[in-house]
């Protein structure tokens, strides 16, 4: 998972590289699917690279594009050929459009474990990763805003007939009715755990804070009135669920370079941080 929002252009690019060859280094096999044509225009050289390595006999791809097979003998071709140059302000079109989709794949399991559509930045997964684990994230640690997260929700609990989820994007409130409601962790500017009285207290920016006069503070102070604000104490139902959360607040802030600050509030420091503030 890369913070886009912040990362450096490349840092997905890196970071793919980085699973595909440790991966590759581990055993497993790697497929790729090339957009032939659009390739050998915009990047010949990789495409003479690429397009000359032979095609697997079996792939988990179902994709009418062309598909070669890298063996644990080519562990350094991602970086060779699957590079960019870093400190563009974009990533090149020929590296998001001209592989059409990645899968490593292990061959005596029959099961993928990376799977990619690099033009769908969100089509990007690590299945079951088991025992490559510590090696990814060792992979991992040197690209900046990007760390291996678990799919779906980190931390999930209800509260009467709403459920909330944390995931590595944001805070999701689902109701009984059906409706949703989603906070992005780029609007968090940061969370506090009080430990003693069991909540999570999370600041966040009003239009009200932003606006650059009185008129427009009170204009925005009214429009905040009207829409619904953004959850300012969560109740996780226990310690155990409490702490989950927090960690995961601190993972996210730290590894993903989101900018809020995660505060612990000690359980034997007093009142609780909410009876303070009421």
């Amino acid at each position: 998972m890369t913070h886009a929002d912040v990362a450096p252009a490349d840092a997905w690019v890196r970071a793919e590289n980085a699973v595909l060859e440790t991966l590759l280094s581990a055993g497993l096999t790697v497929h790729v699917a090339l957009a032939g044509s659009y390739l050998e225009q915009n990047a010949p050289a990789v495409y003479d690279a690429l397009g000359s390595r032979p095609g697997p006999d079996y792939s988990p791809l179902s994709t009418t594009q062309p598909t070669v097979e890298l063996t644990p003998a080519d562990a350094t071709l991602p970086t060779e050929h699957l590079a960019v140059d870093p400190g563009r302000e974009a990533v090149p079109t020929w590296r998001e459009h001209g592989i059409a989709e990645i899968v490593a794949f292990d061959r005596d399991a029959d099961q993928w474990v990376y799977y990619s559509v690099p033009r769908k930045p969100a089509v990007c997964a690590v299945d079951e990763p088991g025992a490559y684990k510590s090696d990814l994230r060792t992979a991992l640690t040197d690209v900046p805003c990007t760390a291996l997260f678990p799919h779906g929700a980190l931390a999930r609990w209800d509260v009467a007939d709403v459920v909330v989820e944390l995931t590595v994007e944001g805070i999701w409130l689902g109701r009984a009715d059906g409706t949703t409601r989603w906070y992005p962790h780029e609007q968090l500017e940061g969370v506090v755990v009080d430990e003693r009285d069991c909540e999570l207290l999370l600041s966040w920016p009003s239009w009200r804070d932003e606006a650059q006069s009185s008129l427009g503070r009170m204009v925005r102070g009214l429009v905040d009135r009207h829409r619904e604000s953004p959850p300012r104490l969560l109740h996780p139902p226990d310690e155990e669920l409490l702490s989950t959360a927090a960690t995961a607040f601190e993972l996210i802030s730290d590894r993903l370079c989101y900018d809020f600050e995660v505060r612990r509030h000690d359980r034997d420091a007093g009142a609780g941080v909410a009876s303070q503030l009421r």
